[in-house]
């Protein structure tokens, strides 16, 4: 349990299980990094695509492309209204618009759990599905922290883990929204979420029973057992009403940042027997942080410690839980937040066997150091700077985007029905994501209302905003997703012509979308091959493409169907690969598409 050198990642663990493809998720985080939702369909790909550098040049993988066309629709993510990480210019984020539902606590703290919850569909047969639940404590971020992840899997028994909770948490996200929630997320949450009341899930190894605690949406605050006889606690954060009246008995063991220890009163830490902090040394990175940025800015990529465990003895029983919740009052009372309960025998969850391992596993104990205060404490951001105030109180709006035809190409026109509260001290600019030098000063007092000049690839459903303060110049940089009307039709057929570009490039492209449910490995030696040959006639020919073409006419010809729209823009602009239109010219007939004049 919890062994620090087991590494995952969220993306290892978003991929589905053998013999299944993906079907659809929901998930809810407090910042999101739109460059790691990119990532998430690609976990449902035929390969993994790395992390991208923010100032990377040149086009997208074009299995990212694929992955993200193929799954992006079927995913709905809530987020912290205002949380969203200011993107790198790219015209691909578009494909992610309509996956972001913005959110609000229900006691005005903030929505800070991270789950996601995943449905797989078998890829042989009309099988039943099945459905995974991950509970983290990082959020869809790149960040570079410590954190704990907890992968829930679906029994093939009725025995297992209720997992009911985490549907009403969504129901409450649902109702919680900042703006109109889409149809399709309103289907999938309730479907997702009548899947979690019905299947049981499988309880880990050495766990006995499970728990799912939904906190500050109605339900039980206080889960953590009264006076246990041992409590641990990891949390990178803290505040002494938590250890005064949230947990108020003396903790063994506490692990957590310098920083957040030192700011503990002397009375706090006499109830604590022994602190401890992770080693610098290996909780270092070469992450360089943008000193421009106010600290709660969701640009900035945390370090070091972000996992949060409590954990109890009372007897031979231990109780672990793991998720999104600090050591803080606001955790356990404003907050929306999430903590799985796993309770089981001290040989197996216990306190020491955290700590110091069992046999060849390697304890929490063997990475941190004991704390030392420091002789001059940093002082702690309380988050109360006036751009991130202004980022919370514009991600609260609500953006609504309207698309014009204009005399140049398109127009978009930004609005809010209520007015920017845009403080004294603060200058505040916003343009499309997509076009960064596009860029108009924003009126405080009055509703957003600006109209940009943009082409079809760069009207975009997110806004970005910056907001300086003038004497400091700390700023805070952020993207709002804004509901569009008057888009056109063609837009994403358009979008994708243009990120593809290319012969090669369309080649593998579609390669990915007739592969997309097997390993891949077939698929990524064919790329390979035409990749080394140059040749593009050699390629377009080559017996591969062709098997797998006609295969999928038999198959799933509605696949090559969504295909025809695509290839004809590139006949036209000549970037089919040389001979694919004759290919092409024979295969669709087979597949109900008429020859129409162009």
């Amino acid at each position: 349990m919890l062994e620090p050198s087991d590494r995952h990642t969220l993306i290892d663990a978003m991929r589905p299980p053998a013999g299944h493809r993906f079907d659809e998720a929901m998930a809810v985080t407090f910042t999101l990094d739109l460059r790691a939702l990119l990532a998430a369909p690609a976990a449902f790909a035929l390969a993994p695509v790395d992390e991208r550098d923010d100032d990377a040049d040149g086009p997208e993988p074009i299995e990212l492309i694929h992955a993200i066309r193929a799954h992006a629709g079927n995913i709905t993510v809530f987020s912290e209204a205002g949380e969203i990480a200011l993107p790198p210019a790219r015209k691909v984020f578009a494909f992610l618009e309509r996956c972001v539902v913005p959110v609000t606590a229900p006691r005005h703290g903030v929505v800070h759990p991270k789950v996601w919850v995943l449905r797989y569909l078998p890829i042989e047969d009309d099988g039943a599905p099945v459905h995974r639940v991950l509970i983290a404590s990082r959020n869809l971020t790149f960040d570079t922290s410590w954190d704990t992840l907890l992968r829930l899997d679906q029994a093939s028994s009725p025995r297992g883990a209720d997992l009911g909770p985490i549907a009403d948490l969504f129901d409450t996200l649902v109702a919680q929204a900042v703006g109109p929630v889409g149809d399709d997320h309103r289907a999938r949450v309730a479907s997702l979420g009548r899947a979690l009341r019905e299947v049981r899930f499988a309880l880990p190894l050495g766990v006995e029973s499970l728990r799912m605690h939904v906190m500050g949406a109605g339900g039980v605050d206080r889960p953590l057992p009264a006076d246990p006889d041992r409590t641990l606690v990891v949390s990178p954060f803290l505040s002494a009403d938590f250890f005064t009246s949230v947990h108020p008995h003396p903790i063994e063991v506490l692990v957590s940042r310098s920083e957040s220890i030192d700011g503990l009163p002397v009375e706090v830490a006499g109830s604590i027997a022994q602190a401890s902090v992770i080693d610098d040394d290996l909780a270092a990175t070469d992450t360089e942080a943008d000193a421009d940025l106010t600290p709660a800015d969701p640009g900035n990529r945390l370090e070091g410690l972000h996992a949060k465990i409590f954990l109890t003895e009372t007897g031979s029983r231990a109780r672990l839980f793991v998720g999104s919740a600090n050591a803080s009052g606001a955790a356990f009372g404003q907050n929306l937040e999430v903590l799985a309960e796993l309770e089981g025998p001290v040989s197996s969850l216990g306190i020491d066997r955290l700590l110091h391992g069992d046999g060849d596993q390697v304890g929490l104990g063997a990475i941190l150091l004991p704390y030392r205060r420091s002789e001059h404490p940093a002082e702690l951001s309380d988050d109360g700077s006036p751009p991130d105030g202004l980022r919370r109180a514009i991600g609260r709006l609500g953006i609504a985007g309207v698309v014009d035809p204009s005399a140049t190409g398109w127009a978009i026109r930004y609005r809010s029905e209520h007015p920017v509260p845009v403080p004294d001290g603060v200058e505040l600019t916003c343009w499309p994501i997509a076009s960064a030098g596009n860029r108009l000063r924003v009126p405080g007092g009055h509703p957003l209302d600006l109209r940009f000049e943009v082409t079809l690839e760069t009207i975009s459903g997110f806004v970005g905003f910056e907001a300086i303060e003038v004497d400091t110049g700390l700023c805070t940089r952020f993207a709002v997703p804004a509901v569009l009307e008057g888009v056109p039709d063609d837009r994403e057929r358009l979008l994708l012509r243009s990120l593809i570009g290319s012969a090669e490039r369309f080649l593998r492209y579609l390669l990915a979308l007739l592969d997309d449910e097997s390993t891949g490995e077939a698929a990524l030696d064919t790329i390979a091959d035409i990749e080394g040959s140059g040749d593009r006639r050699a390629a377009t020919g080559s017996l591969p493409v062709l098997e797998k073409l006609v295969r999928t006419v038999r198959r799933d010809p509605d696949k090559l169907l969504a295909l025809d729209p695509l290839v004809r823009d590139l006949a036209a602009d000549d970037a089919l690969p040389d001979g694919f239109g004759a290919v092409w010219a024979v295969l669709r007939p087979r597949f109900g598409i008429e020859e129409t004049a162009r």
